[in-house]
């Protein structure tokens, strides 16, 4: 071998990877610009899309203001005062009348459910904190069966509770004689609520019962 021929497996020159290498950086590259430029303009399109919508709410409540200072305008200041007050005074009125108490429904209830043959002599009446009444009734029957049908009659009622007679006893004038405790219930004493029944009915009404209630 001659000995001034030296073998070296250094290559003298980079190394060449060829046009394949190249393209695939080129295509990265360019994906990435692609990435970048949509994420900008997506944000760009974004900040005009939030300044248009703010500008329209603005614009809609400056025309809404507009609107509601055009119509306060229109109503007189004292007119609006004077119908508040008004208002304030029907409200008061309806609650005073929700609240009232009517005894008069109760005479008309005795004067409906009170057989002919049975006489009241006493009534006793006593509002409770439940806006319920407690009444007390003595009077006289002609007979013991009567008291027994006018129990019947009382009991089947649905505005009088806890009905009890007592003091049942024969009376010198040969009539007997008894007493009465029981709870009306509120919706009879009630005045709004009679006042709806009264207004309800017709102006003339026949009596379908006669009924001899007196009271001392």
């Amino acid at each position: 071998m001659d000995p001034q021929v030296q073998a070296s497996f250094i290559p003298k020159k980079p190394l060449d990877t060829g046009p394949l290498a190249r393209g695939q950086g080129g295509v990265f590259g360019g994906l990435v610009f692609l990435f970048c430029a949509f994420i900008f303009i997506v944000s760009i399109v974004g900040a005009v899309g939030v300044f248009a919508y703010q500008s329209f709410l603005q614009s809609s409540i400056a025309g809404k203001a507009e609107s509601l200072a055009k119509a306060e305008g229109a109503f007189d200041p004292a007119v609006i005062t004077e119908l508040i007050r008004i208002d304030s005074r029907i409200n008061q009125s309806q609650l005073l009348l929700q609240k009232h108490v009517a005894p008069s429904g109760i005479f008309t209830f005795l004067a409906e459910q009170t057989l002919q043959r049975v006489q009241f002599e006493s009534f006793e009446y006593v509002l409770g904190d439940d806006d319920s009444a407690k009444i007390t009734l003595k009077g006289q029957a002609d007979n013991f069966s009567t008291i027994a049908l006018q129990s019947d009659q009382f009991s089947a009622s649905k505005v009088l509770k806890n009905v009890v007679f007592s003091g049942i006893s024969l009376g010198t004038n040969g009539r007997v004689n008894f007493s009465i405790v029981a709870t009306v219930d509120q919706s009879l004493i009630n005045y709004g609520q009679n006042l709806g029944v009264v207004a309800a009915q017709p102006a003339a009404v026949q009596p379908t019962q006669t009924a001899t209630t007196t009271t001392q």
